[in-house]
């Protein structure tokens, strides 16, 4: 083990090392034997012991040790070659350069690859019958309006056909949750596009956080979204189209409901009718999120909903309806610990 005086030596450590032990000493330690594959010591051996002597966090060291071992263990499954491997690093490296505050390459990557709908699924546990999850994507922000339910959330002149949505918040018991007073909403118009990918944006559209009625129950009008395409010009879409995949999202409705003592959902929710439900690119698409939508033709019936003479245009509002349940925080904690020791139990064997 190197000696403090031995790390300050100009004979042995050159001078940008000796700057930076001014202000920490490293922890140095003796090579012991050499690691080698097919022996009781392999390099993976080495890793996980220099880092297991050395890190003080306990947590870090969980997920690294997993980590490592999971990566080798790949590179040894499939033979992987040093040019398959610097294919690998540039492809990361232009993920990293391409990367924007709008559009984080990475971000994609691990929505494409299904991950962040993994974690999302490991952090938010959903028990059977409440309403399943998903991320809340690139698009929502902080400027959206608070408004009681009945409220529009189209501006005048948004691009695409009327919609009526309502929707109920309850338990898994079936009652009305107490408290879920509002619900945030965003999705992009009829164009495909949300309101933050107009140039010209002066507030906000297709938004908003709907204060819910004391019986659970909420409504608004707004704009029926379209399908749209995740950003596909950079390494994220050529990975997709070198897998036989699509960059395009299915027609959706961003949505967060939030309430004392219930474990907080962001989800989406995807009209029977749009394309991409099955091959949806960030995988968050699920069975029971999708809704049949009714067409009414009626106006008489648009009135009762709350839209005004002249304001449909399409001789059509589409009727869009969904039954929000929420799973306790105590309900997710458990469900939580109970696969937490499933998953380790699976790692074990």
């Amino acid at each position: 083990m190197a000696s403090e005086q031995q790390m300050k030596n100009p004979l042995l450590v050159g001078r940008a090392i000796r700057a930076q032990l001014e202000k920490e000493i490293p922890t140095d330690l003796p090579l012991e034997r050499d690691f080698r594959e097919e022996t009781d010591y392999t390099i993976t051996d080495h890793v996980q012991g220099l880092h297991q002597s050395l890190c003080k966090d306990p947590r870090s060291l969980e997920l690294i040790t997993s980590l490592v071992s999971h990566l080798h263990a790949f590179a040894r499954e499939t033979q992987l070659t040093h040019d398959e491997w610097l294919r690998a690093v540039t492809f990361l490296t232009r993920a990293g350069k391409e990367s924007t505050e709008y559009k984080n390459e990475f971000v994609l990557l691990s929505d494409c690859l299904g991950f962040s709908a993994l974690v999302d699924e490991v952090n938010h546990p959903k028990p059977p019958g409440c309403t399943d999850g998903c991320e809340e994507g690139p698009f929502w922000t902080k400027d959206a309006p608070t408004v009681p339910s009945g409220s529009s959330l189209a501006k005048k002149g948004t691009t695409g056909e009327s919609m009526y949505f309502a929707g109920t918040i309850k338990n898994l018991q079936g009652e009305v949750v107490k408290g879920a007073t509002a619900t945030s909403q965003w999705q992009a118009d009829g164009d495909g596009l949300y309101d933050v990918q107009y140039p010209n944006r002066e507030e906000a559209n297709d938004r908003g956080t709907i204060v819910a009625n004391p019986d659970g129950t909420f409504n608004y009008r707004g704009i029926l979204p379209t399908a749209y395409p995740i950003p596909g010009d950079g390494p994220i879409g050529d990975l997709l189209h070198a897998l036989g995949r699509h960059p395009h999202r299915a027609s959706h409705i961003h949505f967060n409901v939030k309430a004392p003592g219930y474990d907080e959902l962001t989800s989406a929710l995807y009209p029977s009718h749009s394309p991409f439900l099955g091959t949806d690119p960030v995988f968050a698409t699920k069975k029971s999120l999708i809704c049949q939508l009714v067409e009414e033709q009626d106006p008489r019936r648009w009135a009762a909903m709350g839209f005004a003479d002249g304001e449909v245009q399409s001789g059509r509002v589409w009727v869009w309806k969904y039954d929000f349940v929420l799973p306790t925080l105590g309900q997710v904690e458990e469900l939580k610990k109970t696969r937490a020791q499933k998953y380790r139990a699976a790692a074990k064997n």
